[in-house]
């Protein structure tokens, strides 16, 4: 078969291969939607604090109207005399997108966004979510079990995360390195002045 000939056949193949591809990687919105229930809400761990005395966390997961879309809003207020001590603010806020997605191993995934410099935390909407005001940060993607009533997820333990995590200034101590949803209660990892901090957070009705 002369050359001109195969070409189109060959093209067509790959054509074929990547929209296969890109098949097996999409989540379908039942799944998404499932997961991103069970993840909605607001969380808030005053019991932690009563017991323990740690700073005071809460955290309101916001669905979008992409079902595969969420913002977590994370809250901590800081004890003044800490603060005042690490030069800090005493009350703490930050905002991620979480795009709840497949890998190229099928297997489920909550992949973190940063907001983009120009774009102001007061103006985000979760009705009105727009996924270009947002930067990935696919090496810190929380990977393991996303059952129907209990998540279990983490960051691989590798330095791909700490590389991209580097330019987020004091943000990345809020940077969820594993998390799990069980019955009321969410519970998520982060740094607290400097320290490893599991907040363990109970879902606030009404």
């Amino acid at each position: 078969m002369p050359t001109m000939l195969r070409m189109p056949s060959l093209l067509f193949l790959v054509l074929i291969g990547a929209y296969q591809i890109v098949l097996g990687n999409a989540l379908d919105g039942g799944a998404a939607a499932g997961i991103g229930a069970l993840l909605a809400g607001n969380y808030d761990n005053s019991a932690q604090v009563a017991q323990a005395g740690s700073p005071h966390v809460t955290v309101m997961i916001e669905s979008t109207q992409r079902p595969d879309w969420e913002l977590w809003r994370v809250h901590m207020d800081v004890d003044p005399a800490v603060a005042l001590a690490a030069r800090s603010a005493t009350a703490l806020d930050v905002v991620w997108a979480m795009n709840i997605a497949r890998g190229n191993d099928k297997s489920l995934q909550l992949i973190p966004y940063t907001l983009r410099p120009s774009i102001q935390e007061s103006s985000l909407s979760a009705s009105a979510f727009d996924e270009k005001q947002w930067l990935s940060l696919e090496a810190c993607a929380l990977l393991g079990d996303f059952g129907k009533s209990h998540i279990v997820a983490q960051v691989a333990g590798d330095e791909m995360c700490v590389a991209a995590a580097m330019g987020l200034g004091g943000k990345r101590a809020f940077l969820p390195s594993s998390i799990e949803r069980e019955a009321d209660w969410l519970h998520v990892q982060i740094t607290y002045l400097g320290n490893p901090l599991l907040v363990n957070a109970l879902r606030v009705i009404g």
